[in-house]
This record gives C-alpha cells, structure tokens and sequence, in this order.
C-alpha cells in the first residue's frame, strides 16, 4: 500500500519515544512492503519520503495553553501546504496519523475531504486538546461558541474517527472522559525493537550496583527518586552509583537535581550522560546492572524505557502506574517497591542483591514476556492490518 503518517514531529526532531516511535513504526511498515510517506513539521528541509511541510501551533518549550487563535492561523497554513503537496501525488491508500499536539486538526480534515482511509494512534492524551472546553463567564461563553461554530476546525467539530489503536486501556479511558469523539478502537502495547535491544547473557547484580535512569529528565518521569534511591543505599553502606541517561527539560530543572545529589553527598557517585543517541542506548543499558523505573503522578500512557532495559537482560525495580501498571499487571517481570520513594527503591534493590536466581527468574520472565507481549513487530502488525482494514472499507472516489 501506498500511506501516508503524518505526526507532529519526527526524527531528528525528537522529545522522547513518541517520536523515536514514528521512525520504527515507518521502517516496520517498510520491511512488510507498504511505502510511507511522512508528512510532519521541521526546519529542516524536505528529505527523501520526509515532508516537512506542516508548522506547529505553538512551538514545544513554549507553554501549552487553549490556543484558539494559533490552531486557527496554523490550521490555514497546514491545509493550503498539504492541499498543494497532495495536488501533486497520486492518492494514498490510506493515512496513518500518529500525533497531532500543537500540530492542529486541520490536517486530519485534508485527507477526509479526499475520502482517504484514515487510521489514528493514541499513544498518550493529545486528542483532549482538541476538546471544546467552556470556562466560567461571558469569556467560557464566547470561548464555546468559538469551538463550537462550523467553521471552528480547531476542535472535534463535525469530525468523528472511526479506527484507533490506543497504546493502553488508561489511555483509552483519558480519551473518553475528555469528550473526544473517539471510538472504543482496539488497545495494543508498542513494543520495543528486540533486534536492536539484544539480549546480553545473564550476568548478576554485584555487591556494587550500577544504577541506571534512562528518560526525559522531567518531573513527571521522577529523576529525583533515582537520586534518593542511590542516596538511601550508599546510607545503607551499599557502594551503589548511579548514571542519569536523558536531556533535562529545562537548565533549571537540571540544575536542580545536580543540587539534589550535593546536597544527599552524593554527587561523586552520579554520572550524567544527557542525551544520549538511540543506536548508543543498547550498549548503554548492557553495562549497567539495575534499571529504575520511578514516576510521579498517576498518568503514564505505558512507557518504554523499562521494555528496552528487559530486551537488554537488565533486572528493573520500579513502580508501575496508569498504562504500565495495567500493562505489566501481576506478571512477575520486575520488582516492585513498597512506596515510589528513595527508601522503597533502596530496600528493593538490597534485597535483589542478594538473590542471583531471583534475578535470573526475573530477568528470564521479563525477555519471555515481551516477545510474547510487548515486541514492536506485533504494534506495527496491529497498525498495519487496521490500515488494510481502513483501505478495504473506504468507499469509492
């Protein structure tokens, strides 16, 4: 099939693994024999099947907010450059939309005008941005009847997909109490790619733990309990250190944590890679011997980062919430902590310490768990079969 994926941002435009993902979901779909199109943002130009002819609303780094006026203006923009770039390509069989935050709708309502078979993921809540919301007073009044007018297509308005693939049944529910005209769809995990994320041979944790932290070093992701935890073992007299793998979101917020680990005295012990390259990660990962899996808030679409660190043989402590936490269930593919702070951490990790055939368990239950559950080759199946699906059931020109 000839498809379209269209996403607010690809590589080497990258925030984190939603964007990674874009990429592996385009050279999945390659391998299985469909030619993709990308159509996205960025400043670079237009490359190979890479468009980037679409503008952001509002660029990342800047404050989200209810951004009426700006999804208008980059809506208009969007249409005539995407109209103009279709008017000159034969009709796709059918469109894949990955991520559309800060991207507008307007889009999506290109490729239903010309009745293209469309396909939407939902990796996280971005679809509730696009939600008619009414604030209090004469201003909410207004602010509605702005979403709500025919001509308003910065919302849901009129607009109604009919084939989605959520990343998490909490992801799914998000969607639903937002009011976003989304069907029930069907749920499928990502995955993670187990031939770049090879499994090393088993190699138990030592006496001297090197931790790992590996993400977007944000507060949500909870790079400070990572800190805590070190912190609480080194108390404990456990010789643990502890390497910080991911960009801050801000100077400030890196700042912070530099702070964090001076002030517990431990900073001789934190190593901080920032970003790091993903064909670097594997390697990363493998000279490592505990993965930390903290978060803050209750809200995780799924998450992957703790995946590639069980692909690798890495054993994970962690603390599982929203879409991992009903992914990973009661399968015994990590350990988990009492409470999501430095102690709970520490306690866990001492006590893996000292039992190589439970990390041997555990490390074998986490590898025979993804292959069967959580590969990235089953994601781009599912997403390939439903955009076959969508082509199969669209009505004639």
């Amino acid at each position: 099939m000839q498809i379209h994926l269209v996403t607010n941002l690809f590589p080497p435009d990258v925030l984190g693994g939603y964007e990674l993902l874009a990429q592996d979901v385009v050279a999945g779909l390659n391998v299985l024999g469909h030619a993709v199109t990308v159509i996205t943002t960025g400043c670079s130009p237009s490359k190979g099947e890479v468009a980037r002819i679409l503008r952001l609303g509002r660029p990342f780094g800047a404050p989200a907010r209810r951004d009426r006026l700006r999804h208008l203006v980059a809506g208009v923009r969007n249409r005539r450059a995407l109209e103009r770039f279709l008017d000159d390509r034969p009709k796709p069989d059918a469109v894949l939309f990955m991520s559309m935050r800060r991207l507008g709708l307007e889009p999506a309502r290109v490729y239903a005008k010309r009745r293209v078979p469309m396909v939407f993921t939902v990796n996280d809540d971005w679809p509730c941005a696009y939600v008619a919301q009414a604030g209090p007073g004469l201003r909410g009044r207004v602010g509605r009847w702005i979403d709500e007018a025919p001509w308003s297509p910065h919302t849901w308005q009129g607009f109604s997909p009919r084939r989605v693939v959520y990343l998490s049944e909490s992801v799914r529910t998000e969607v639903a109490q937002s009011g976003a005209p989304f069907p029930r769809g069907i749920v499928c995990a990502q995955g993670v790619d187990m031939r770049a994320f090879a499994r090393r041979p088993f190699r138990p944790v030592g006496s001297a733990p090197r931790l790992l932290f590996v993400g977007r070093l944000h507060p949500s992701k909870a790079p400070d309990l990572a800190i805590d935890a070190l912190a609480s073992l080194r108390g404990r007299g456990v010789p643990a250190t502890l390497t910080l793998a991911g960009a801050p979101v801000t100077e400030k917020y890196g700042a912070e944590l530099r702070a964090r680990a001076e002030l517990a005295g431990i900073a001789d012990h934190v190593r901080w890679l920032g970003y790091v390259e993903r064909k670097s990660l594997p390697g990363v990962y493998a000279e490592h011997d505990v993965f930390l899996y903290p978060l803050r808030g209750d809200f995780e679409a799924q998450g992957l980062t703790y995946m590639e660190a069980m692909a690798v043989g890495v054993p994970v402590v962690g603390y599982p919430r929203g879409g991992a936490r009903e992914l990973l269930a009661d399968e015994p593919v990590l350990v988990r902590t009492e409470t999501c702070d430095g102690d709970g951490f520490g306690c866990a990790i001492e006590a893996l310490i000292r039992d190589d055939a439970a990390q041997r368990a555990l490390v074998d239950a986490a590898y025979g768990w993804l292959r069967q559950h959580a590969s990235l080759d089953r994601y781009v199946d599912t997403l390939a079969s439903e955009l076959a699906e969508a082509a199969r059931e669209a009505p004639g020109p």
